[in-house]
C-alpha cells in the first residue's frame, strides 16, 4: 500500500513523507510531510478533526498509510512482525486516557510487569528499574499495589509515563498530555516531560489542540488543518508571527494561548 520508498533523513527521529490516509473518499491525511529532529520536542497542533490524531496513529504504526512513508530512527514503518521488539523500544505512546496503558482491572504493578514479557526481562529486573523511575516521577512505591481508579488523574498520567519509560524508548509520543488535569498539575507534568527529555535525550512528540501547551514545551511546531500541514517551523516564530491564515485564526480564537489551559475546547 506504500508508495516507492524515499531515503529517510539521517538526523530525524521521525520522518513522514507524503503520507496519505483515506477512509472511503475522505482524506484524513492529505500528503503530509514532516521531519522531527532527534532529541527535539516537536509539537503538532490543530483543532478537532484536523488530522493530528490520524497522523499520530500512523507514526505509532496503528494506522496503515494509503500512500507515503513513515520512518522512525531511519527504519521504515510498520516493521515486519519479527521486528516488533525494535518498534516498542523505539517509540512509546503516552495516551490521553491512562486506561489505554494501565488496565482498570489490574493493579498498576501488574501492568508494569507485562513489560518484562515484551522485553524478555525478568520481573525482578523490571521492578528494580521501576522503583527508580517511580522515584524520579514523584510516585510512592506503594502505587504498584493500587488500581488506576484509586489514584488521581495526574498520578495515573505519571504511572502511564513510567510504563512507557520502562521500555527505554528513543521517542515518546504524548497525545493531549494535559487534557483533563488541573492547571497546577498540567504545569508540573510538562516540566516533568522536559526533565525526562533532558536526562534521557529522548525525542518528544506532543500532539495537542492546546496552543499554550505546545508553546510552553515545543522547540518546533506543525499546524494541521483538514489533513494538511499549513505551517511549520520554530515554535516561537510560528506562534508569534504566523504566516498562514489558518494559524492566525487559530491564535485569534484562543485567548489563553499565553497560558497553560484546562484541556477543554
Amino acid at each position: 500500500m506504500h508508495s516507492d520508498t524515499v531515503a529517510p533523513c539521517p538526523s530525524a527521529a521521525i520522518d513522514v513523507t507524503a503520507a496519505v490516509v483515506t477512509f472511503g473518499t475522505f482524506r484524513a491525511l492529505d500528503g503530509i510531510s514532516v521531519v522531527v529532529p532527534t532529541g527535539s520536542c516537536f509539537g503538532i497542533v490543530g483543532e478537532s478533526g484536523s488530522g493530528k490524531t490520524t497522523l499520530l496513529r500512523s507514526i505509532l504504526g496503528l494506522q496503515r498509510l494509503s500512500a507515503g512513508q513513515v520512518t522512525l530512527m531511519g527504519a521504515v514503518q510498520p516493521p515486519a512482525r519479527r521486528d516488533f521488539h525494535s518498534l516498542i523500544t523505539t517509540i512509546q505512546p503516552i495516551f490521553q486516557d491512562p486506561a489505554q496503558s494501565l488496565s482498570p482491572r489490574r493493579r498498576i504493578g501488574q501492568s508494569m510487569d507485562e513489560v518484562a514479557g515484551c522485553l524478555g526481562e525478568s520481573r525482578d529486573e523490571i521492578r528494580a528499574r521501576l522503583a527508580e523511575i517511580l522515584q524520579r516521577l514523584g510516585l510512592p512505591p506503594g502505587v504498584v499495589d493500587l488500581y488506576p481508579h484509586q489514584i488521581s488523574g495526574g498520578q495515573a498520567r505519571r504511572a502511564a509515563i513510567a510504563r512507557a519509560l520502562l521500555f527505554r524508548p528513543r521517542i515518546l509520543a504524548a497525545d493531549e498530555p494535559t487534557a483533563g488535569l488541573d492547571v497546577s498539575v498540567q504545569g508540573d507534568l510538562l516540566n516533568l516531560l522536559q526533565e525526562i527529555r533532558t536526562e534521557t535525550a529522548v525525542t518528544l512528540l506532543v500532539v495537542s489542540h492546546n496552543l499554550a501547551v505546545v508553546r510552553l514545551i515545543a522547540d518546533q511546531v506543525a499546524v494541521m488543518h483538514r489533513g494538511r500541514i499549513v505551517e511549520q517551523g520554530d515554535c516561537t516564530i510560528v506562534l508569534q508571527t504566523p504566516l498562514a491564515d489558518y494559524t492566525q485564526q487559530l491564535l485569534a480564537s484562543w485567548p489563553r494561548a499565553r497560558h497553560v489551559g484546562d484541556g477543554r475546547g
